[in-house]
């Protein structure tokens, strides 16, 4: 991604998730039934992938994966991490994560698009 595409997603898109995540929390709390579904039908022992995992709403649904979430945004790393869940910052288009290394992965609505 070129330099002037990346400072205006950090001010237009970083940025006011940023400033919003306290009241994103409140606001983002049920889970959409076709993603739930989709965490649910994920066999005993799959490894999944949230990535632009926000509060980390996705993050509680199947006790018998393991999800990891990821997110540019400090204040909602930080909301999800509190509530148990595996979480790290990092650019959904720059994920440290080697290929193939899940078995199933999910971006919703946000800038980050994977084709795992």
């Amino acid at each position: 991604m070129d330099e002037a595409a990346s400072r205006l997603e950090r001010e237009h898109v970083h940025g006011v998730y940023d400033k919003i995540a306290p009241y994103f929390n409140d606001s983002r709390y049920k889970a959409w039934p076709k993603v739930r579904q989709f965490l649910l039908d994920q066999p005993p022992g799959s490894i999944v992938a949230d990535v632009g995992c926000g509060n980390g709403k996705y993050l509680d649904i199947n006790e018998e994966a393991f999800k990891l979430g990821c997110d540019v945004c400090r204040p909602l790393v930080d909301v999800a991490g509190s509530r148990g869940h595996e979480v790290q910052m990092c650019d959904g288009l720059r994920l440290p994560y080697r290929d193939g290394c899940f078995d199933a992965v999910l971006s919703i609505a946000g800038e980050a698009r994977s084709s795992q």
